[in-house]
């Protein structure tokens, strides 16, 4: 019987330093859209841009008020796991600072 096996390795055709977001005020709305996205490589590219946002106090409370958090409590039981473990990671480092 054959049995999918998720890999914990971070797929090969993704590329977290060409993803194509916006800057400035604009990149957090642009991110949370693509959280929302169908397609697996665009929510896992922006999950991956968004942790990089995340460590700056700034955006942590932007990304609040905005309303980012809804989407990743809908992203914890997505079905591919990457997009679960970058999920955590963004919480995590949410909650790290006193902001959030």
């Amino acid at each position: 019987m054959a049995h999918s096996q998720n890999s914990m390795e971070f797929p090969v055709n993704i590329n977290a330093t060409q993803i194509t977001t916006a800057y400035g005020h604009r990149a957090l709305p642009k991110l949370k859209e693509e959280l929302q996205s169908e397609d697996l490589q665009t929510r896992q590219k922006a999950l991956m841009a968004l942790c990089d946002l995340m460590h700056d106090p700034e955006c942590i409370y932007k990304a609040m008020s905005i309303g980012c958090m809804e989407n990743l409590k809908v992203l914890l039981k997505d079905s591919n796991s990457m997009v679960r473990i970058k999920t955590t990671e963004v919480l995590y480092i949410t909650a790290s600072h006193s902001v959030g």
